[in-house]
């Protein structure tokens, strides 16, 4: 049996050149939707009850939807994804999924997978990195100047490659932001930088460490701006602007995962318990530090509440996450992994077959022991290092009504079959 592993402390570091994000304005740290006054619940709720828009967009049934490259992005695997929720509303514990929370947004490929293709009403995205907060922030309500943002940095200095674009890579790698810029100002050019950064450095990784494509000398065969297609990303940033004006992406929320977490029971409680679902992709046990902006590894991104605050952790993340979801989780979630066998065979993280909330958060809280189901599904992602993609087993759990996932060659079983 593999014990809880005694992980390495670990203190926060900040983005490069970003003030923390309870520095930055509440519109930028916090939320889209902007709030009524003293009454901000009832704000975000009206766009959850509003009618539904049909969806006209032609993306909506696309190969490539998202405008961000992300490292290890859940393309191959949104179908699955898709196809386990699908699935589970065929039962009567889950009629149907109102609301797709994503915590981990990153590129949110799978949640605009899934509501592209009608698998679940609406999304809410969430991410706990400034940088892409703001992205995708602006690219919901600020769209057409974010898209002429776009279109300015290609023209001006991403076309013509070379020492010009390199330079500019500099400018955005170093950039910070300056006083007085009002607080839509701000959100713009934290999310240009993201987006500059995201299309033009090797794979798309915020990480510090992550130089420019192609390499300073532009001497490679592909040059910084081969990932830049400005009509592409265009069409992308106009899509999630369309989402969120048809209340089919209710918000996107600066914040960590278990801020996300606790605070959906708090604005959505007409959802709980299985009408509202996490799909949850956090950073690999293995290599996050070389992948994501904000992992869990300290030598990644910064780790702690995810708010840039400066209290260290004594645990790692992961563990806490595994807790969470394993006892204090109130509504229903779906969690991708990297195959570490550590996952599923310590008890501190998901070997148990069953949540176990506290006999008072279940009575104050509704916590259920819902049964804990586990599937491999065979993936291809981009990874560090390496030319093109790899084939990797991807680690699926979910607490979703077991009788509904699937088990055939997409969705196979750990070890000896599952009893239902």
């Amino acid at each position: 049996m593999v014990q809880n592993p005694a992980f390495i402390r670990h203190d926060v570091i900040m983005p490069d050149a970003l003030p923390a994000t309870s520095d930055l304005p509440s519109e930028l740290s916090q939320s889209t939707v902007p709030p009524e006054t003293g009454n901000e619940v009832n704000r975000e709720t009206k766009r959850l009850v509003a009618d539904l828009s049909a969806i006209s967009h032609q993306l909506a049934r696309g190969r490539y939807q998202s405008p961000l490259r992300y490292p290890g992005a859940k393309s191959s695997l949104a179908p699955v994804i898709a196809r386990v929720i699908t699935t589970a509303t065929k039962s009567r514990a889950v009629p149907e999924v109102n609301l797709l929370v994503e915590p981990f947004a990153g590129g949110a490929s799978a949640s605009l997978r899934m509501i592209g293709e009608g698998v679940v009403e609406r999304i809410l995205l969430a991410d706990a990195d400034p940088l892409v907060a703001a992205f995708w922030q602006a690219a919901a309500d600020d769209t057409e100047r974010l898209v002429d943002r776009m279109y300015d940095e290609w023209k001006r200095f991403v076309r013509g490659g070379g020492a010009i674009a390199v330079e500019r890579w500099d400018y955005w790698r170093n950039w910070a932001p300056g006083a007085g810029l009002k607080s839509s100002d701000l959100r713009l050019e934290v999310a240009t930088k993201c987006l500059f950064l995201n299309r033009t450095t090797f794979s798309g990784i915020l990480h510090g460490k992550a130089g420019p494509i192609g390499g300073r000398a532009q001497a490679s065969k592909y040059p910084i701006g081969c990932r830049w297609n400005p009509e592409a990303i265009a069409e992308r940033l106009q899509y999630v602007g369309h989402l969120y004006d048809t209340g089919r992406l209710v918000d996107v929320w600066c914040k960590d995962w278990r801020q996300t977490l606790d605070d959906i029971p708090e604005r959505y409680p007409q959802l709980l318990p299985s009408r509202v679902v996490a799909y949850l992709d956090p950073p690999y046990v293995e290599k996050s530090s070389l992948l994501y902006r904000t992992s869990f590894d300290p030598r990644g991104g910064y780790g702690g509440d995810g708010l840039g605050s400066s209290r260290p952790w004594d645990d790692s993340l992961h563990l806490g996450l595994a807790e969470y979801l394993r006892t204090k989780a109130q509504f229903r979630w779906l969690l991708s992994y990297d195959n570490h066998p550590i996952l599923t065979q310590s008890p501190w993280f998901y070997a148990p077959d069953r949540m176990s909330p506290s006999e008072s958060d279940r009575e104050s809280l509704g916590v259920r022991r819902w049964r804990i189901t586990k599937r491999l599904v065979s993936t291809r992602y981009t990874a560090a290092g390496r030319v093109g993609k790899r084939s990797a087993d991807e680690l699926l759990i979910t607490t979703l009504p077991p009788t509904t996932v699937p088990v055939d060659d997409q969705l196979r079983p750990l070890g000896k079959a599952e009893a239902s």
